[in-house]
């Protein structure tokens, strides 16, 4: 069974879309709790080096960068569990009633995915793994950072049928 995934269109572009908004939503969160916009991020490098977790509240170059990249790379491996989720689900619906409800599968799957990444983030994964948000923001920001995600996962399809050429 070859499910109909653009690995670009359908992956890449949504995760690195998910990627720069939820990294939007951590540095605005981060100003608005008086830290630096890049510490939140710059946490997810305890990953790599864990004994300096605490050096994140002033980040280093070298966390900034882990940091981004371990945030952009599980962006894009999320978005690619939505992808082959919605793929797999689109094929199993009538083709009639696949182009009516595909937004709202959309939508639906990104927000469940979006959960799903939180609880596996927080929940599943040991401490060690975690994306270390958690070390300067609150959960009500942490919140609105996947909020984000989810909103990345979907705004390229969005902005693909709002701006792209009408198909007849």
């Amino acid at each position: 069974m070859a499910l109909d995934v653009r690995p670009l269109e359908d992956i890449v572009l949504p995760g690195l879309v998910a990627g720069v908004l939820s990294t939007l939503a951590l540095g605005a969160c981060a100003r608005l709790v008086g830290k630096r916009a890049a510490a939140p991020v710059s946490a997810v490098s305890h990953w790599v080096w864990p004994q300096e977790v605490n050096q994140t509240a002033r980040p280093r170059p070298r966390h900034l960068v882990t940091g981004l990249a371990i945030h952009h790379l599980m962006s894009v491996g999320w978005a690619a569990v939505n992808a082959y989720t919605l793929a797999a689900i689109e094929e199993s619906v009538e083709p009639c009633r696949a182009s009516r409800a595909a937004h709202g599968r959309r939508f639906a799957l990104a927000s469940a995915l979006t959960a799903v990444a939180a609880f596996s983030d927080y929940v599943i994964v040991p401490k060690r793994f975690t994306p270390g948000f958690e070390f300067h923001l609150r959960v009500p920001h942490i919140a609105a950072v996947y909020v984000a995600f989810g909103a990345g996962l979907v705004a390229p399809f969005v902005v693909e049928d709002l701006c792209g050429p009408r198909r007849r």
